[in-house]
């Protein structure tokens, strides 16, 4: 708290920005990512790829130190502090939009000085650093900002509405570079000051709610149904709606509840896993998939001449954002194990719970074929989308690059087969690892695929071969392991 007191002159800026510094300095692991592309960058031929490279990485980097930073900031934003300490807000918002600018220009010169338009890449980069403010505010915006637009912008940037307003805008930089970024800087600044609220009702209810997706979504936390953050009104009708298999799929388990090892395993991982049971996962992706078939038929009906090259413009994003829906719950598994130890422990108890050697083959087999039914559905899904898309291509699997995704994100699927008994509180940091790495595993693949002319269909069988191989061995391991249920009981030892 004494971080957002008032304290005279520069002293309370200092006293936010000290605050915010120790957030930031969490995530320092950041430039380990940075130097080890650099690092790789020196074994190229081509001149200046070490430069480029430190500085592309470093301005992803620095993006991703604006999240630590304005989630650091908004935390001490709360009502009570916003409405009794005067000039605390004015404060906040002050050290946030210098932060803001700041980050912006570094990321502008940054990537100016390998691909030239330093202002236009300022722009862009503060406006994506907006996105995460506003995400981190109100989290129902994930959906509005990440989401929809993959399905609403390409057609619509084909209308010739949009076509107008993007020669309007790049004649104003043509001619006025300085006065257009300044423009943009000033509006999208403003935005950012009105993020920061002046305590009231409205202020208290988007705090509560916050604090509530904070709590879900920290490692200590749990992935559950949306309607446990909004129980009541619209946001509640349409998290059943994206989860509307989860409570069909329980009343189903209940009907034909049986004291067999099959039931009984299968009502067991629907309590243990609980929003990362594949009924949650499916639900979602279906909802999303229907969405984008009805968009396609509507495109077809209505801009014959065009939707080809819309829907095939589309398809890389969106098949990135499918694969990524559908492994996300493996990035989630730790923390929900973790938090469902206690009920696994009476769980194990059950008449017709596998005990011993016998859970860890019944429970092991269950939680792969889960990720693997996860999948094999996403793959499915990208290729049904090639299919009924218009127009041709270079060949099946071109524009998906979800399906590099996909063959990097296979044999991750066998640490599923580890010693859970040993899986202590699960930490930030190795979450944050295992997403770094399977960025940069992805850019190689992305690249085998457009450098090297290794097509993504290819890859996938061969991650799929190598997934087998590993498999086997794993099975072997998963014999001489302590049953996995209760998680957690032998760690530290």
């Amino acid at each position: 708290m004494s971080a957002a007191l008032p304290l005279p002159g520069l002293g309370g800026h200092a006293a936010v920005l000290r605050a915010m510094g120790r957030k930031v300095g969490r995530v320092w692991w950041l430039l380990l990512p940075v130097l080890g592309a650099t690092a790789l960058a020196t074994m190229s031929n081509q001149p200046l790829a070490v430069a480029g490279t430190f500085c592309v990485t470093l301005a992803i980097a620095l993006h991703l130190a604006w999240w630590a930073a304005a989630n650091a900031l908004l935390g001490l934003n709360d009502p009570l502090s916003a409405h009794l300490m005067p000039g605390q807000l004015r404060r906040l918002r002050e050290s946030a939009l210098g932060v803001f600018l700041g980050v912006a220009a570094a990321c502008g010169g940054l990537l100016g000085l390998v691909f030239d338009h330093g202002l236009a890449f300022t722009m862009g980069a503060a406006a994506l650093m907006l996105s995460f403010a506003i995400c981190l505010r109100w989290p129902v915006m994930w959906l509005v900002i990440w989401v929809l637009p993959w399905i609403a912008l390409p057609p619509l940037r084909e209308l010739p509405l949009a076509l107008q307003v993007m020669d309007i805008a790049r004649e104003w930089h043509a001619r006025q570079p300085f006065t257009q970024t300044g423009a943009v800087l000033l509006l999208l600044g403003a935005g950012l000051w009105h993020l920061f609220q002046a305590g009231g009702a409205a202020h208290a209810q988007s705090w509560a709610q916050r604090q509530r997706v904070q709590h879900l979504m920290t490692m200590q936390g749990s992935a559950v149904p949306a309607t446990t953050v909004w129980s009541r009104g619209p946001l509640a009708w349409l998290g059943r709606c994206f989860q509307w298999a989860h409570p069909l799929w329980r009343e189903h388990l209940l009907r034909t509840a049986r004291p067999t090892t099959a039931s009984v395993t299968a009502r067991a991982e629907f309590v243990a896993l609980r929003g990362l049971h594949w009924s949650a996962t499916a639900s979602t992706t279906l909802l999303l998939f229907v969405v984008f078939l009805i968009a396609e038929v509507v495109l077809l009906v209505f801009l014959p001449d065009r939707a080809g090259r819309v829907i095939r413009a589309a398809l890389p994003g969106l098949s990135i954002g499918l694969m990524s829906a559908m492994i996300g719950p493996f990035f989630g598994l730790d923390a929900t194990l973790h938090q469902t130890r206690r009920e696994q422990a009476l769980l194990s108890l059950v008449p017709g719970m596998p005990r011993g050697i016998e859970m860890n083959r019944v429970v092991g087999l269950r939680l792969l074929r889960h990720h693997l039914v996860l999948w094999g559905t996403g793959v499915a899904m990208m290729m049904a989308l090639q299919a009924l898309a218009p127009g041709h291509d270079d060949g099946w699997g071109s524009p998906l690059l979800g399906l590099n995704f996909a063959a990097v994100a296979l044999p991750g699927t066998l640490l599923v087969w580890r010693d859970w008994s040993r899986q202590g509180l699960p930490k930030g940091a190795r979450a944050a690892v295992l997403t770094m790495l399977m960025v940069a595993l992805v850019g190689l693949s992305i690249a085998a695929t457009h450098r090297w002319h290794i097509p993504a269909l290819w890859q996938v069988a061969a991650s799929v071969l190598v997934t087998v191989a590993l498999g086997a061995w794993r099975w072997r391991a998963l014999q001489r392991m302590a049953p996995f249920w209760p998680v957690g009981r032998h760690a530290g030892e």
